[in-house]
């Protein structure tokens, strides 16, 4: 592996992203950092540099995407944005988009966000648009393409989700009970899932690749 590597994260303001970008900064593998956000982010750092787009007009921004391994966090929530083709939007074009221009642009290594129990099938407009965009993402084709389906996220957000929160709670006190197939439904916590997004894109195998919730946790089974 190259100790050359630029990197780009996209959702860098939210739990995952802030922490990719952390344990990015921190890591001598990675000699550039992008972040490609909608709004300026306080954050300095020697090899860290903030592009700031527009996501609804993004192909005016072609030649920002052009990288080694891009991570890409970026999502909402309903109460955020309560209208239905707004929501598609973030959540799934706003990702095919810039996949499609990073594709083209020769990026060989996409890190993709999703959640467990993503399907097109689901009932749930958020599993099913993440299966959506999953299922693009293959047809894309990229070189490598990692899609991480983790369970209920365990860290500090800087907005308050109340169930989010309330299931966090009981996870945090009876996490250490899940184990076997109940890794399942065991609390990810952020660091740990960032951790596992980078091992990731350092490795050398080519393909498609789907990490469960429980996979998450079998990379490194004492955290």
């Amino acid at each position: 592996m190259s100790k050359d590597i630029h990197a780009i994260v996209i959702g860098a303001n939210g739990l995952i992203g802030a922490e990719l970008t952390k344990q990015l900064l921190e890591d001598e593998t990675y000699t550039k950092v992008t972040l490609v956000v909608r709004r300026f982010l306080d954050l300095e750092h020697d090899k860290l540099e903030t592009k700031i787009v527009d996501f609804r007009d993004i192909h005016k921004d072609w030649n920002v995407f052009v990288c080694d391994h891009l991570y890409y966090c970026l999502g909402t929530t309903k109460s955020k944005t309560p209208k239905s083709e707004e929501y598609q939007k973030v959540e799934y074009d706003y990702c095919i988009n810039i996949a499609k221009i990073a594709h083209h642009n020769k990026v060989k290594k996409f890190l993709y966000l999703s959640s467990s129990g993503a399907s097109p099938s689901s009932w749930f407009t958020y599993l099913k648009l993440k299966g959506k965009t999953e299922n693009e993402l293959i047809k894309i084709g990229f070189e490598v393409l990692h899609i991480f389906r983790p369970y209920v996220l365990i860290g500090k957000r800087s907005e308050i989700r109340f169930f989010e929160s309330i299931v966090q709670f009981f996870l945090k006190i009876f996490n250490f009970m899940m184990i076997g197939f109940l890794k399942n439904i065991k609390g990810m916590p952020a660091g740990q899932l960032a951790k596992a997004m980078i091992h990731n894109a350092k490795l050398s195998s080519k393909g498609v690749f789907i990490h469960s919730n429980k996979s998450i946790h079998d990379f490194f089974p004492k955290k």
